[in-house]
């Protein structure tokens, strides 16, 4: 007899050797323990996290869902991350994976989880509610770059110093620069260099004139997180880090909000690219809309006006900008165009969705779409 249920005090040695066993035999050794610390590193307590399917005692299958909070000033949004979903090989097929999947949607919905996101294939995902959407910004630079493009920037004599032990006073200044964030994801300063080292990345932090001045996390030739106190050494920050890694090109990753940062950018890098950013699912599009379409205010100006969503099994929604000021609300109006759950996800979300949104908008003239969902990869599981 299967037995379904949330892991308890005690066992998190045994999912991580399961997950570990699992993940090893697509051919590549995963140590889960040093892959992602923040959940299966010395002294972690998240059990709590994973669901599970035991035969006759045994961990069969897991599926961890990790809560995660975003913020945007005052606001704040509830978010669960999907991850380690692994099935034993011999238990394939016997539905434990779709069992735990909707074991650990359900319990997001009875604790009052606004989204969803997780690392997937779209199809496999899909059956459960979750979409490709939001976007991250690749840009690419190479050594030209640096050398053409230096005058135009202002110079800084930086140097970097990677943040290692966990008692480095460096991590409060980190964790202190990274809460000012606008748009964040909450990290406990005791979990933070746990999370900075998700997926083998390196923290370093950027030192000028002997003071620190930022940090910078990434993982061999990809920055995923640059906070600086003052942003015009971005430039020269990512030359003294290409310089370290003696790599032919330096990835940065940019997040939709921030349109300052691209535009700066855009003009010295050799390519830049944007992707989708995840599989999400929303299951507050109230609260989500809310939160989304006040970020978008505050990183560019909104046109005024209104508009109708309607989503199935989800109800309508009075969309509103007044003076660049955004307003969701409830309505029992219905729009002309009804949308599915992941129509809407699509809509809201991502760039390629235009014809559908000029039909749903056409009588108003708006900017709001898509709006600037995306997560950190180090907040994710």
């Amino acid at each position: 007899m299967t037995e379904y249920r949330k892991a308890r005090c005690g066992e998190l040695p045994q999912i991580i050797e399961f997950i570990d066993m699992v993940f090893s035999l697509s051919g590549t050794t995963h140590d889960f323990a040093s892959l992602v610390p923040k959940l299966y590193g010395n002294g972690k307590n998240t059990e709590p996290y994973h669901f599970l399917a035991l035969e006759e005692g045994k961990i069969k299958a897991v599926v961890c869902s990790l809560p995660v909070t975003l913020r945007f000033g005052s606001r704040s949004l509830t978010c669960a991350a999907i991850g380690s979903v692994a099935v034993h090989p011999n238990s394939r097929g016997k539905g434990y994976m779709k069992r735990l999947m909707n074991d650990a949607i359900r319990d997001m919905k009875e604790n009052h989880m606004a989204l969803s996101c997780l690392t997937g294939l779209r199809q496999r995902y899909r059956y459960f509610g979750y979409e490709p959407c939001g976007s991250v910004t690749t840009y690419r630079f190479s050594r030209d770059n640096f050398r053409h493009c230096r005058h135009a920037f202002s110079h800084y004599n930086v140097s970097l110093r990677e943040v290692t032990g966990i008692q480095d006073p460096a991590w409060v200044e980190i964790a202190r620069l990274h809460k000012a964030l606008p748009y964040r994801a909450d990290r406990s300063a005791a979990d933070f260099k746990d999370i900075s080292g998700s997926w083998y990345e390196k923290t370093y932090k950027v030192l000028h004139s002997g003071a620190f001045a930022g940090y910078l996390t990434a993982g061999k030739n990809t920055v995923s997180e640059l906070l600086l106190k003052d942003d015009s050494m971005v430039f020269s920050c990512l030359e003294t880090y290409f310089r370290e890694i003696s790599d032919p090109e330096l990835l940065l990753e940019v997040y939709p909000h921030e349109t300052g940062r691209m535009e700066t950018l855009s003009a010295c890098c050799e390519r830049w690219q944007m992707r989708q950013d995840d599989n999400y699912q929303i299951l507050d599009f109230e609260a989500v809309l809310s939160f989304f379409l006040s970020l978008k205010a505050a990183s560019e100006p909104l046109m005024d006006g209104s508009t109708i969503l309607s989503i199935e099994n989800n109800g309508s929604y009075l969309l509103t900008v007044t003076d660049g000021v955004p307003f969701v609300s409830r309505t029992s109006e219905i729009s002309s165009l009804p949308l599915s759950e992941t129509e809407a996800i699509r809509f809201l979300f991502s760039p390629d969705y235009q014809e559908t949104r000029a039909l749903v908008c056409r009588n108003s003239r708006i900017n709001w779409f898509p709006l600037p969902l995306s997560m950190c990869c180090l907040d994710k599981c």
